[in-house]
Parts: C-alpha cells; structure tokens; sequence
C-alpha cells in the first residue's frame, strides 16, 4: 500500500505523540541552528534496525553529503535544493512504507525520521543551511544510537 505523503506526516505525527519526542539544546552546524534529539540506547547498547532502515539512512547520507559543499559555499541553486529535498523524501517514503521494525527500535527511529521530515519541509522552503543542518542533526543522532555498519559521522 502506498502511504502519501500528508498520510505519512499524519501517521508518523500521532506515533510520536504517543511515543513523545524529547529535544535537547540547540546545536549549529557551520552556523545553522539545528535541534538535537536526545534518543536513548537499547540498554546500553545500539538499536537494530533492519536493512530497509540501512538502506534508506544510506541513501539520505549520500543525498546530504554530495551536497554538502555547494550548501556551505551558498551556491547550491533552488533546483538542487528542491532536489535534495525530494531524493531525501523519497527515501523517507520507502522506509515508512517498507516498515517492519520491532516496536522499541521503530519508536526511537521515529524520533529520527520525525527531524529529518522537519528539514526536509525546511529544504522544500528553499532553505538549504538550515534545511541541511536540521537533517545532519538527525544522521548524527541516528549513528550516536543506532548500529548501521561504516556510518560516518557528518563534520
């Protein structure tokens, strides 16, 4: 079944509000206010996630990194921009709809997923730094508390 994307928003909006959703101090990125989640480990340990969880955080780290640059120059034009955003939304879609995490593990990578939508809707604004900055947050987060084999850490 194909979730659109408002019934994504929605679906996701009402797990974290049973779930709740815990945010830290503000953190910046090259300048760029960010929000920080403030995720727990699974009893001292990592979470696993599945491979659809691998893959699309992948793909997400690629679409951020490979702009990275362009978005720190200011060069990135509104078609990159739109397009970052779009690449990082489709992603955000398949690991919805490809969903089969263990409770306790899909609570807490809501939480990621939650941030990341946040800056995407700030990419679809035409802001690249915040936009971007909001989602790095989120992938240092996620690599903070989840185990995903070779995942780096975005500087």
């Amino acid at each position: 079944m194909q979730i659109t994307r408002p019934l994504a928003v929605l679906t996701l909006a009402l797990s974290l509000a049973t779930g709740g959703i815990a945010i830290a101090e503000t953190q910046s990125h090259d300048d760029h206010a960010a929000d920080v989640l403030e995720l727990v480990l699974n009893d001292g340990a990592k979470w696993r996630g599945d491979q659809n969880m691998l893959t699309g955080m992948d793909a997400i780290h690629a679409v951020i990194t490979t702009n990275l640059d362009a978005v720190h120059a200011g060069t990135a034009s509104p078609e990159a921009i739109a397009k970052m955003a779009a690449d990082v939304q489709a992603q955000l879609d398949f690991m919805i709809e490809n969903c089969v995490l263990e409770p306790d593990v899909d609570e807490q990578f809501h939480h990621v997923l939650g941030q990341v939508m946040d800056g995407v809707a700030t990419l679809e604004e035409g802001e690249a730094g915040p936009g971007t900055a909001t989602i790095i947050a989120a992938l240092n987060a996620y690599g903070e508390h989840f185990n995903h084999p070779g995942w780096q850490i975005i500087n």
